[in-house]
């Protein structure tokens, strides 16, 4: 990983020589540029030592340019994985200007966005369009940290409800699940955006939820009697507690 980070900031791809679980040699991806690395595992790794370095580039690899071939899925992640803990509402766009800052380099943002769940182990996430139309219908997310929150600190208690969003250009409803942790305060386990609050929609909702919650430990819901939701909830959790408000 170090290599290809040293590669991406100098604006220089490579490849191997010599790929072993011992050693290792790697040269400049120009033929004709005397660019050369050896190294050799120390204590059967996972460090690697530098054995020679030929550090002079000829083929004028060094001067940067906006894309990088070395940026993987696994390297983004890598990236950023950092700075999530300490600031878990880290935007695309805010991981996009950091790569760039730090490595002198562009990430398309639907590939930034991708990568990033790289960054997200246990996340269930879900996008799906109509087939026919290609219209937006669903869209569910749950954080891992989120399911966690809710295991080890939250009661066992879920609250569902809706709201409708009504702006000039979008329409939809969001659909959200929430608990209580353990200072009585609302904690966010999991919530979707679908084009209506219809049975389907909260059927794929509590589906999603189902897949994402870490134990088969007895809920209580908590809910309203909102459209199609008192009836998809014993579909899809019978062996659960129940109830409404008015």
């Amino acid at each position: 990983m170090e290599l290809t980070n040293y590669a991406i900031t100098r604006g220089f791809n490579w490849k191997y020589l010599k790929n072993e679980s011992v050693r290792l040699t790697v040269q400049c991806n120009v033929d004709v540029c005397p660019w050369c690395l050896h190294a050799f595992v120390i204590r059967q790794g996972p460090e690697f030592a530098i054995k020679s370095l030929n550090n002079i580039h000829s083929c004028g690899c060094d001067i940067m340019s906006d894309r990088h071939p070395r940026t993987s899925k696994k390297w983004v992640a890598n990236a950023v994985k950092g700075k999530l803990p300490d600031k878990p509402t880290y935007r695309v766009s805010e991981m996009m200007r950091d790569i760039r800052r730090y490595y002198g380099i562009s990430i398309p943002y639907h590939q930034s966005s991708e990568r990033a769940l790289q960054s997200n182990l246990g996340l269930v996430l879900s996008l799906e369009v109509d087939p026919e139309t290609q219209h937006f219908k669903r869209y569910f997310i749950c954080f891992q940290a989120s399911a966690y929150g809710f295991e080890v600190g939250c009661r066992p208690m879920l609250f569902l409800d809706e709201t409708h969003i009504k702006q000039h250009k979008v329409q939809g409803v969001i659909l959200a699940v929430s608990a209580l942790n353990g200072n009585n305060e609302l904690f966010t386990v999991a919530y979707s955006i679908a084009d209506s609050e219809t049975y389907d929609n909260w059927v794929k909702f509590l589906q999603k939820l189902k897949r994402a919650l870490l134990s088969d430990r007895r809920i209580s819901f908590l809910l309203d009697r909102g459209k199609g939701l008192k009836e998809a909830i014993p579909d899809i959790f019978p062996n659960d507690h129940h109830g409404y408000c008015f």
